[in-house]
């Protein structure tokens, strides 16, 4: 077989040429110190727009920096825990990553966290509530986190044209609130909008019950100091979590939560309970509270306020630990905090910013 040798020293030339670029590229990005790399598990909707505006305030302050973000899809961030143990155990963690203040734990024991005290200064720490503040310390009284935002666990999002058209009202008992289902289901909706395609969304729901039987056995629980099966407000909230599932939607193990609070958004269903991070997906779709959406709580549980904390910490061995730094310092100015606050329906960690 005859060879064109000059088509196969260009083909030759053309692969030299293309994996230089690679490693020059490559190399680029390892070298340069004007990058920031995190990892999150945000990708609804709303989520992808809070990102969007923190990393803007970001951007504003440091528009010489390249941002690159690594989003991990599964709500709740179980999937990207597991990438980031990965990451950690191969000393090839990001510059920062989210968490909740207890994922960072583990971490922290084992010597894989930088304190990030500087950002804690005093303007900082009178403007974040003591009970946040102490959530983002360790043990040793270092400070390795800071918060996004609060979110109150176990809220009821509903449908305001759907509860009208239907003559309904927020319920104030829980026979207000199997009313509501039952008048749902008999006109053909779906009284509640679940997505429990990664699990944690049932748990969820289970937690909301858990709190409507009060804030002791709440805590009880939580602390494993309920330890029989036959507890009766165990027994009680557990009959209610069965209860519920015959007004689920029928393929609620196929769905994100997103997906799930998208159908109430849209009037497929009633309602659905998700932390006040449910509120953002209503917002990106321009709908106003009270006129579309509405919101109540687990009757039983008005008073209680289970805190649920988004944090980003610093892991040894960053690349880039000064635009980290900068990254924490821009999360704590209450610019940021507003900014992200709006769109993903939080509550900002300070008590000067304004949603």
């Amino acid at each position: 077989m005859k060879i064109n040798l000059k088509n196969y020293f260009l083909t030759i030339l053309f692969l030299v040429v293309f994996l230089l670029s690679c490693t020059f590229s490559s190399s680029a990005v390892e070298q340069n110190p004007k990058i920031l790399e995190i990892y999150h598990w945000w990708t609804s909707g709303s989520e992808k727009a809070a990102m969007d505006a923190l990393v803007g305030e970001y951007l504003a302050k440091y528009p010489d920096v390249t941002v690159l973000e690594s989003p991990v899809a599964g709500g709740g961030g179980l999937e990207m825990r597991q990438v980031m143990h990965t990451l950690m155990l191969a000393g090839e963690a990001p510059d920062s990553f989210q968490s909740y203040p207890f994922g960072l734990i583990p971490y922290w024991q084992a010597d894989m966290l930088v304190a990030i005290d500087e950002v804690w200064t005093t303007e900082v720490r009178e403007a974040v509530p003591d009970v946040l503040e102490d959530m983002c310390k360790m043990p040793d009284g270092h400070y390795y986190a800071v918060p996004c935002g609060v979110q109150q666990a176990g809220v009821f999002f509903y449908n305001t044209k759907v509860f009208k058209e239907n003559g309904l009202s927020k319920p104030t008992t829980w026979d207000d609130f199997w009313n509501i289902c039952e008048t749902l289901k008999a006109k053909g909706i779906d009284p509640i909008a679940l997505g429990d395609k990664n699990a944690w969304p049932l748990t969820y729901i289970f937690r909301t019950l858990t709190a409507s039987e009060g804030i002791k056995y709440y805590e009880d629980f939580i602390n494993g100091k309920v330890t029989s099966e036959s507890h009766p407000q165990l027994v009680d909230s557990l009959e209610k979590l069965v209860k519920m599932g015959q007004y689920f939607n029928s393929d609620h193990a196929a769905l994100t939560w997103d997906e799930a609070m998208g159908r109430v958004v849209k009037g497929e269903a009633g309602l659905s309970i998700m932390g006040d991070c449910g509120a953002g997906e209503f917002i990106v779709a321009g709908k106003e509270y009270p006129d579309d959406f509405g919101a109540f709580y687990a009757p039983g549980a008005a008073d209680i306020f289970g805190i649920s904390l988004d944090v980003f910490g610093l892991p040894k061995g960053a690349k880039h630990p000064e635009q980290a730094m900068n990254w924490f310092k821009t999360i704590m100015t209450k610019e940021a905090q507003s900014a992200f606050a709006g769109p993903k329906g939080f509550i900002p960690a300070r008590t000067d910013s304004v949603m």
